[in-house]
């Protein structure tokens, strides 16, 4: 691991993939819901409602009160809901809630329970970092957006799974196969690969 990602804040890291999702989900037009992702069981709406869901178990189980969600699935609070609107807004209030209570002092070095053990609460959001970022990628990709990622995110994105986030995934069958990329592609293509998608 780079000296760069071991020293990476997770929440700033956070903040930016947030930052992206948030610009991107705006963005997103009421006849996309239904479009293929890069992630074959979930459309477009189905996407969101996980990126959505991963946002209020993270913080659930950082307030001590692990919400009850499935985290490797398309659930949320909203699970099935189809309006935009609702969507979008539910993401913005999650991301806000998410953000501002990780920046409360000493909490990440605070220890949070969760169904995959507990951790501290700076190593708790390194998943959800991670997350973010791909299905940032993947929602950008299925709505025809920008789907550039910036050097730090992939860096740190790379780092986290090559330690044995990816390995795990794996093992537990959300994460497929490595898919082999040409000689001179980018960082963030082989990320994207990394993660068994076409980049």
């Amino acid at each position: 691991m780079s000296d760069g990602a071991a020293n990476a804040d997770p929440l700033e890291l956070l903040a930016k993939a947030i930052g992206r999702t948030r610009t991107t989900i705006t963005d997103v037009a009421e006849a996309q819901l239904g479009s293929a992702t890069p992630c074959a069981e979930w459309d477009v709406c189905g996407l969101m409602n996980h990126m959505l869901g991963g946002l209020e178990f993270t913080a659930g189980c950082m307030a001590g009160s692990p919400p009850d969600l499935r985290p490797t699935e398309a659930d949320s609070s909203l699970a099935g809901q189809r309006d935009l609107d609702a969507l979008i807004g539910a993401y913005e209030n999650q991301s806000e809630r998410l953000l501002r209570m990780a920046a409360e002092p000493g909490m990440l070095d605070r220890i949070v329970a969760s169904p995959f053990g507990e951790m501290p609460a700076a190593r708790f959001l390194v998943g959800t970092v991670m997350d973010q970022t791909i299905h940032f990628w993947d929602l950008a990709k299925a709505t025809g957006q920008d789907a550039s990622l910036s050097h730090e995110l992939v860096e740190y994105t790379m780092a986290m799974l090559s330690s044995g986030f990816a390995e795990q995934g794996r093992a537990m069958g959300f994460i497929g196969p490595e898919i082999a990329v040409p000689d001179g592609s980018s960082e963030q293509d082989k990320l994207i690969a990394f993660m068994g998608r076409q980049p």
